[in-house]
Formats: structure tokens, sequence, C-alpha cells
């Protein structure tokens, strides 16, 4: 059973009360001793009765005693010893001298059940024990005396030999099963709880256990992770306002100075400071996309990608031949439907093209191309990614160049966006060098509605 691996609650829980049960079996047996014992009196130990009475057989019709099947102590008996079996078909045998007392007995012995008779004084003479067997033959009732024990540690061997194969192994037995068992089921709550706890996301808010599915020692612990998620809940909550705060307060100020630079004469410094400013917006955009994922905000509707490929490249193209860049745009005439958010699409599109310039080396061409299977790709002719960073440049803000520009949430965000969308994004080696990113959509291949 899983639950009786070492370590677990249960395996602890259940060797302890092992443990307890030992002692309190052996502490009853001391008391029982000491109440109930007699230093003085003589007794026929029962492990010498069973050995006698099981060397006995039934052969040629007769009883008869197998003395080599005697164990040690019995072989070493004294010459008082004696005993008379009889079965229960009228064969008797007898061994040594019968005390005149018992003898009327030895007739009635194939009635008479398993007994005891202890004395304080002529031991030897009265200290008699009856022992029955089972054979094949049938049932042999053996009278045993001539050898008596005394002492109270001989009679607490007897006892702990006697009781720990009918009480002790077996209540041994069913604490390794039950206990653990009971003990699994009375932690089903927990088990569920830490389902509970595993099935948390960070940016669902409001989650938590279940206090009422545990024990009650267990609640403390429940219910303070409880409000744990709440204060980390409420951490988020309020650095999402104030990114959210922050993306649009930024937003007039990028205008005013888009106004500004584009009063400028046209040279290289317009190009530079536009294409920081670009960067810039970019970063406030992000900032806004990145809380709109975390909350579900985005809204799923047909959007034809071929369209919206197009208008991006013409937003972008300014900025693609001012960094002195050539640039080409292959996009099928038809539409290439897809199902998703525009203004989310819009942004991964932007962000690749963005992408390109900042590390596509001001040289060569940045090409988008989009199939009919709702494969887009944005290329360059820069550096191109390392092959052992291809994934680890979707992590946030992650840069291949911890000096370089750019807030490290493009390829991030462009990732989350395509898993919301049941699509997938992906860097390789461009033909001819530089990186492509390629970006994969599930198209929708539902015939659009006819217009009324």
């Amino acid at each position: 059973m899983k639950f009786l691996k070492p370590g677990s609650l249960s395996f602890s829980l259940a060797w302890k009360i092992i443990l307890i049960q030992i002692t309190m079996v052996a502490m009853g047996l001391i008391g029982m001793m000491l109440v109930y014992g007699d230093r003085g009196a003589a007794y026929i130990d029962w492990g010498m009765s069973e050995s006698i009475a099981r060397a006995i057989r039934i052969q040629d019709d007769a009883l008869q005693v197998d003395w080599a099947a005697l164990d040690a102590a019995a072989q070493d008996r004294p010459a008082t010893f004696w005993f008379a079996a009889a079965d229960e078909n009228g064969h008797q045998l007898t061994h040594g001298e019968v005390p005149d007392m018992y003898r009327p007995l030895v007739a009635q012995l194939p009635h008479i059940e398993p007994m005891d008779v202890r004395t304080r004084t002529r031991g030897v003479e009265l200290a008699m024990r009856v022992w029955v067997t089972e054979l094949p033959e049938g049932r042999v009732h053996v009278m045993i005396g001539g050898l008596p024990s005394r002492g109270l540690w001989r009679q607490m061997q007897v006892m702990i030999r006697y009781l720990s194969g009918w009480i002790t192994l077996p209540l041994i037995l069913i604490t390794l099963v039950v206990a653990p068992w009971a003990i699994h089921r009375s932690l089903r709550g927990v088990n569920r709880v830490a389902a509970q706890a595993a099935a948390i996301q960070i940016n669902e808010r409001g989650g938590g256990l279940d206090t009422h599915a545990v024990p009650q020692e267990i609640f403390p612990l429940v219910d303070a992770f409880n409000a744990a998620v709440r204060r980390i809940g409420e951490s988020y909550d309020a650095q999402d306002r104030f990114l959210v705060g922050a993306a649009h307060e930024l937003r007039m100020p990028i205008a005013i100075l888009a106004t500004r630079i584009a009063d400028l004469p046209a040279g290289p410094v317009r190009s530079r400071l536009q294409r920081d400013l670009s960067r810039l917006g970019n970063i406030a955009e992000q900032l806004l996309d990145l809380q709109r994922l975390d909350h579900h905000r985005s809204q799923s509707q047909r959007v034809d990608l071929a369209v919206l490929t197009a208008e991006v490249a013409a937003d972008v193209a300014p900025l693609v031949l001012d960094a002195g860049y050539t640039f080409a745009v292959d996009a099928p005439d038809a539409p290439v439907w897809v199902r998703g958010d525009p203004h989310a699409l819009h942004r991964v599109v932007a962000s690749l093209l963005q992408n390109a310039i900042a590390h596509g080396g001001d040289r060569g061409m940045i090409s988008v191309a989009l199939q009919p299977d709702g494969v887009l790709s944005v290329s360059d002719e820069g550096d191109g990614v390392p092959e052992a960073a291809r994934q680890e440049i979707f992590e946030p803000f992650h840069r291949l160049r911890p000096s370089g520009s750019g807030s490290g949430l493009g390829l991030y965000l462009a990732r989350e966006i395509m898993q919301r969308h049941g699509g997938s994004i992906a860097a390789e080696a461009a033909v001819g060098g530089g990186a492509r990113f390629v970006v994969v959509l599930p198209v929708d291949r539902t015939p659009p509605p006819e217009r009324q």
C-alpha cells in the first residue's frame, strides 16, 4: 500500500501505535504475574506438555512414544516423570509411576479436556497437566506430571510465548493493515485539498482551499495558506493597477513626443528618436496587453489574418525603412480566416517586426510572409538567435544581450497570446542567416455568414 511507505504519516503513526500496543501488552503481563503469579507454586510447563503430547503416535493399533521427537528439555526428564495417554478409541499408554490420586482418572482420561493443577506443597506428586493433541487417527488425551516448574519468571515466559502467538502477533498484523487504512481514510480530505492547491493559478484571483475537507488539527495550516494566497493576490492586483496606471499615463507624453518629433527635419536624428519612441510606446502597450491577458479580457472574433498582416506592415514600414532595411511583405490576396482577438494578434506581428528592427543589424532585408494555412513568418538578416537560447527568449524579461534595448516582454507576450489562441510561436535560423520567427494559427474554415 502506498500509504505504508517509510516517511509517510500513516507509516509513522502505525508503528507508534504498534509500540504502544506492545508496551501495553507487556505491562499487562507483568501486572498479571504480580497479581496472580505465585513464586512458590509448582506447575507443569505448557511447552513441556506440548512436546511430550506431540511425541505420541498410534502405530500397530497401539499408542507409542517417539522419544527421539522430544525436545532437549523433555528428553532430560527426571526419574519422577510420568504420563498417561488415551485416545477416544480405547487405546491407553502409561509411563512411569502414576500417583495414587490420579490413577482413577486414567480410565476417564478420554473425557477430560485440557486442565492444569498447581500446588505450593508436594509439587512432584500433585502438579499435573492434561494436554490434548490432534492426530490423523483422532484426538489423544495426555496427563503429565512428576516434573514440576517454579518461579515467576518461568511463568511469565510461558505466558509471553502463549500470548505472543494468539494476541500480540495478530494485533500487530491487524494494526499494520487497519491503522494505515483508517488514517488514510481520515486524511482523504488532505489529498483533496492538495489537489486544489496544485490547481491554483496565480492569474486567477480568489482561489483557496476547502477548510471543511481537512481534520480540525490541519485547519490552521489550510487557513494560513488561504490567507497567504489572498495576500499574494492582493499584491498582484496592486501591481496590475500600478502597471495599467503607468501605461495609461505614458500614452499622453508619448503622443506629444511623437507630434514634436514629426516636426523635426528629416534625418538620422529624427529616425533614431522615432525608433526609440516606438520602443517606448511598445512597452506601454505591452504592459496593457499583459494586464488584459492576465484578466482574460480579450475578445475572440473572426479575423482576416491577411488584412491584419498588411495593416501592421503598413504601420511599421516607415520605421523599417528609416532604420536602413529593405522591406518585403508576401501575403495571399484571398482571406486567411482565424479566430481570436484582433488587437492581441496585431501586437504579436508588430512585436516581431520591432524585434527584427532592433536585432537585424541595421542592414539587409526584413521580410514578412503569410501562407494560406495560417503560418506567418518574420525574418531578418542579422546575427540570428543561438540554438541554445531559442526557448529562453520567450521567457519574460529575458534578453540575449543584457545591455541591449527592449523590455524583454515582447516575445513573452507573443507566446502567451499564441497559447490563448491555440497556436504556437518558435524561433529558428533564417535561410542565408539571421533569425526567423514562425507563428502558426489554426485556420477557421467556417464559411462566413451571408449578408442580409
